[in-house]
């Protein structure tokens, strides 16, 4: 673990890419060992199979991290919001349909990962419109 750490972080300032990456990964020992490694480079805790909605924003909280990538349907409008108190921002993995992604919004989820950006994108810039 801590070569492969080093060569990507290595690859990552090679191409001078600091500032438009995050490691995410459901493992608290190399998100530990990137951040001891690179304290500077932005770690996302990913879904580790804890179906508690406040379980990942616990760890992140407890790790330092940046982000949390969000698993549906195991976070709640709360999960959010604890997140954004303590700085950090959630994604969710994944909504391709324009209503469930409104709903995300509604909760404050900042970033959708999909599969249809298209379709997605065009509703989410709807309802910015509106609010």
């Amino acid at each position: 673990d801590d070569l492969m750490i080093k060569e990507i972080v290595s690859l990552i300032r090679r191409y001078d890419c600091e500032g438009h990456i995050y490691f995410m990964t459901v493992s608290d020992r190399v998100i530990k060992q990137v951040m001891e490694y690179a304290p500077d480079l932005k770690v996302c805790v990913g879904w580790d199979g804890n179906k508690d909605p406040m379980s990942m924003v616990d760890r992140a909280i407890a790790l330092g991290a940046y982000k949390v990538q969000l698993f549906k349907p195991y976070f709640t409008e709360e999960t959010v919001k604890k997140a954004h108190e303590h700085g950090i921002l959630c994604n969710v993995f994944w909504a391709d349909d324009p209503e469930e992604a409104k709903q995300y919004l509604e909760m404050g989820i900042d970033t959708i990962l999909t599969n249809d950006y298209q379709l997605v994108a065009m509703q989410a810039h709807d309802f910015k419109e509106k609010i």
